[in-house]
């Protein structure tokens, strides 16, 4: 796993988290893209609730665990499956304002990558908007559980685990049949 800010030290801006998974990307975008399921198969997720649908985009409310302390979030949800994206805009909670891309991409020399961009150029709370709250944010928040993520969904789709495999399957056909 990798983080690579796009610009160092505590004013990031911008911050990339990235790890290889060696499977099915279609899979892995699969898990990825059934955000109002992963509590189902992310341990750390409390909860995702689907707030409204207005055609390709969700109001999510979501909630997680860092540590024993738990966060949480309101986000509009895009899927852009052709692209290997789903993008959230956070409208809601400490981290208003941040735009947040996740990537799956083809690797040179079989699998893919998994990349989840979290730009902090546009956040509204001026507690977190200013280079200490953006530091605290990120290092504190937003990596610990964007890699807990990536690593749960590595380990799902490399896993070869049937039950978890299987317990994830059927939490994302759950979620295509509403």
């Amino acid at each position: 796993m990798s983080m690579s800010p796009k610009q160092s030290g505590s004013n990031a801006i911008q911050t990339a988290i990235s790890i290889d998974v060696q499977g099915d990307g279609a899979w892995l975008y699969t898990l990825a893209a059934a955000v109002p399921r992963w509590a189902d198969f992310l341990s750390h997720y409390r909860y995702v609730r689907v707030l409204q649908t207005n055609g390709p985009q969700r109001t999510v409310v979501m909630s997680a665990w860092r540590g024993w302390f738990p966060i949480r979030w309101t986000s509009i949800l895009e899927l852009v499956p052709e692209e290997g994206r789903i993008i959230f805009q956070h409208v809601g909670g400490m981290a208003r304002g941040m735009y947040v891309e996740w990537r799956i991409e083809p690797c040179a020399g079989g699998g893919v990558r998994a990349t989840i961009t979290h730009d902090l150029s546009r956040l509204t709370n001026p507690i977190v908007a200013w280079p200490l709250g953006r530091y605290i944010l990120t290092r504190q928040f937003i990596d610990p559980v964007a890699s807990r993520t990536l690593a749960c969904m590595k380990n799902l789709v490399e896993s070869g685990n049937d039950r978890a495999q299987r317990a994830a399957l059927s939490a994302v056909a759950a979620d295509s049949s509403r």
